[in-house]
């Protein structure tokens, strides 16, 4: 079991939750270029967050202190959750960018 600090689950229901999920709702309102922004800000904070227990803080959370069989596990989807967090930044401010342009007359 994986305990936070009470800013630690604000965080995570607010950032890692909550954020990617209003950001997807004003993909479909007026509000897309704040969706996306919501959407490239979050899964930034997701991975900074993700990389900071995973990787580097020495908690119960961290890769090293999981042993046995779940470690390879616990390893791999830890990076992957990293990459798929980076990727959805990436993606986010993409699109932001791309909706932030004024549209091309022919």
């Amino acid at each position: 079991m994986v305990t936070l600090t009470k800013f630690g689950y604000v965080y995570v229901m607010i950032v890692i939750m909550l954020g990617p999920l209003v950001a997807a709702v004003f993909m479909f309102t007026r509000k897309r270029k704040t969706g996306a922004l919501l959407l490239a800000l979050s899964m930034f904070g997701s991975f900074f967050f993700g990389v900071w227990y995973h990787f580097l803080s020495h908690t119960s959370d961290n890769v090293m202190q999981v042993q046995g069989p779940w470690h390879s596990t616990f390893l791999w989807t830890a990076i992957a959750l990293a990459v798929i967090e980076l990727a959805g930044t990436v993606v986010g401010f993409r699109m932001f960018r791309v909706i932030s342009e004024p549209a091309h007359s022919e």
